[in-house]
């Protein structure tokens, strides 16, 4: 197998910073929404474009224009130059924070790839690891002191590598912290700096900022939190309670790490004609749903092909009458009492969870079933307000604490990075997550398609390829 990260040579590794004129977010406090993801792992993201520009030409001209762009879009967007900032003592009255210290910066990480390109682009199978080394990874936690003589860890929030494979194309790769920021932030944020680059590489490095600041490219990230609610107390409860689920995941992820089976990655595309008929066939099963949309019945095809997935490799191992968790999270700023603008920078989601038994997903009924406990999941919050029986959100939870079969979704096909992300360079090639286990986003050659990124040990993505076919075809019998 390819060395992957000996193709990878890094060309320059430097830290970008607001510039002198920025107006600096000293320091954000962390709502609830924010402390939901304290113990989540960091989000990587790859972004790949048709560029062929020789490596000579992007250490000249390509790496000074995303510079000085990051640094304007920074100006807008300075807590992600930041870091997380939590308590070394548990009973410390210092709430965990975002805190942005003069110098600080994003630390920008500019490579070279010799490897195959093809073997980085487009749908097929192959080796889960293959986009590790287009992302930048986290420098371990510093301890620091603050004014008042207590003691914090400092961890870096964001970080950016640039990868330029000569003479053929230019990967943007980005990690950040979830406790920052949620997708709907960080695509505002990629939106920012695409919007300054281009108008660099139109302007041929002289740019008017304050016309690129009143587009409508953008949005100028809103900071107030003073309005957010938290009626049970959910911080704190969070904080604690969070202790056990990470555990869990930790242990999961090194289950799969050690798993003599190796990880593989794949793209799946549901078309606009495969939506549409999977809803008529949930609205006949179930007529009288209250909610059927193409996000349910999306979520709810892709739950039954997990489940006929394991009910086929694990069949000797897994009972089918286990339940089955599966989770996605509803974007609520415009929803909130008083509701929060679309550019309000931080996490503004609530989590949905659907529960239902594998023998019920394998079986004729289980698109239907899937599509009603997940259709009312949302229903709920739609009727009720998005904080409705926020004080059991952790109940939710309690099927995947105590260890059921889970699975989540990152991304969202509202997030079109195809479609709004423009460096100069035309549209992506290619955009993925590195290393979430499910994840969708609008389809490069169609504005109703969904791609669907899949990680699955080998055996497992087999099988999972097979029943996501056939059971398309059988949609049309």
């Amino acid at each position: 197998m390819e060395n992957l990260s000996a193709s990878v040579t890094v060309l320059e590794q430097c830290g970008v910073s607001p510039p002198p004129d920025a107006v600096i977010v000293t320091s954000l406090p962390l709502p609830f929404f924010d402390l939901i993801w304290l113990t989540f792992h960091p989000f990587g993201r790859v972004i790949l474009y048709d560029f062929p520009c020789s490596t000579d030409h992007f250490i000249q001209h390509i790496v000074p224009n995303l510079k000085t762009s990051l640094s304007l879009a920074l100006k807008h967007f300075t807590p992600l130059a930041g870091k997380l900032s939590i308590p070394s003592n548990a009973d410390s009255n210092t709430d965990c924070q975002i805190r942005y210290l003069d110098g600080d910066s994003v630390s920008v990480t500019f490579a070279e790839c010799t490897g195959d390109l093809d073997h980085f682009l487009g749908n097929h199978v192959r080796d889960a690891k293959v986009l590790k080394p287009l992302v930048p990874q986290f420098p371990a936690a510093t301890t620091c002191i603050d004014d008042s003589s207590e003691s914090y860890s400092a961890s870096p929030v964001f970080a950016i590598q640039i990868t330029v494979f000569p003479n053929r194309a230019i990967c943007i790769g980005i990690t950040n912290s979830h406790v920052v920021a949620d997708g709907n932030t960080v695509f505002n944020f990629v939106r920012a700096w695409a919007s300054f680059a281009k108008q660099l590489n139109i302007s041929d490095g002289e740019l008017n900022v304050h016309n690129v600041v009143s587009s409508t490219d953008f949005q100028i990230p809103y900071y107030d939190r003073s309005s957010i609610k938290d009626p049970h107390g959910l911080g704190a409860m969070l904080v604690k309670a969070l202790g056990p689920l990470v555990k869990h995941i930790q242990q999961e992820k090194e289950i799969l790490q050690g798993s003599s089976d190796i990880l593989s990655r794949a793209t799946f595309v549901l078309t606009e004609a495969n939506i549409k008929v999977l809803k008529n066939i949930v609205s006949t099963k179930r007529p009288n749903l209250t909610y059927v949309s193409s996000f349910t019945v999306i979520c709810a095809y892709l739950w039954t092909c997990f489940a006929k997935t394991r009910a086929t490799v694990g069949k000797e191992v897994h009972n089918l009458d286990e339940a089955q968790n599966f989770g996605f999270v509803m974007d609520c700023r415009a929803r909130l009492d008083p509701p929060l603008p679309a550019s309000y920078f931080g996490n503004c989601l609530v989590p949905c969870v659907g529960v239902q038994t594998g023998r019920v997903m394998v079986g004729d009924e289980g698109l239907a079933a899937a599509a009603e406990v997940l259709g009312n999941s949302i229903a709920v919050k739609l009727k009720e307000g998005p904080l409705h029986s926020s004080d059991k959100w952790m109940e939710e939870f309690g099927g995947v604490m105590r260890g059921e079969w889970n699975i989540g979704i990152a991304g969202s096909p509202k997030l079109d990075y195809y479609n709004n992300i423009d460096f100069g360079w035309g549209k992506p090639l290619k955009f993925e997550f590195v290393e979430e286990p499910l994840s969708l986003s609008r389809c490069k050659d169609s504005k109703a398609d969904i791609e669907i990124g899949v990680i699955l040990p080998k055996t497992e993505m087999d099988v999972f390829s097979t029943v996501f076919t056939q059971g398309l075809h059988g949609l049309d019998g």
